[in-house]
């Protein structure tokens, strides 16, 4: 029992130290695409993907502050959104 303990804790700390930071910079890179494309029409851009992101908007607005953020853009230059 304690053995099979120990592994699992050892499986796990290899898991968190080999695929843990790789999984969040993909998930970052990925939250950045989908707040970029959802925003495209906004930035002056087609948006091929408007139509099926309607539903989305209400719900990613906050998101929108924190991407604009790690951005490193301090206040968003879109005055028409309620950020900032």
């Amino acid at each position: 029992m304690d053995l099979e303990r120990k592994v699992r804790e050892l499986f796990s700390e290899f898991v968190q130290l080999h695929f843990k930071k790789p999984v969040e910079a993909d998930f970052r890179d990925l939250r950045s695409a989908l707040l970029f494309s959802m925003f495209l029409e906004w930035f002056g851009l087609d948006n091929p993907l408007g139509i099926y992101l309607l539903d989305l908007y209400p719900e990613l607005l906050s998101e929108f502050h924190l991407w604009h953020r790690t951005l490193g853009i301090e206040h968003s230059k879109l005055d028409f959104l309620p950020c900032c």
